[in-house]
């Protein structure tokens, strides 16, 4: 099981997006849920600071 997180292009972790004890067989499905549905809003809310959900990532949290 491994601990996902979703970065915003200044590379802070977006808050809320800690997902922990992620299976490896869900560990796709969470990643486009994050990059799809959550890094959108998230830039939408940002967007007076130039933020594109293109630019946001995720990455495993130790």
């Amino acid at each position: 099981m491994t601990t996902l997180r979703l970065i915003d292009p200044n590379g802070y972790t977006v808050p809320g997006t800690v997902n922990s004890g992620v299976p490896a067989a869900n560990e796709a499905k969470v990643r486009a849920h994050l990059l799809t549905d959550v890094a959108p809003a998230h830039a939408a809310e940002h967007a007076y600071a130039g933020y594109d959900p293109r630019d946001y990532r995720v990455i495993p949290a130790a």
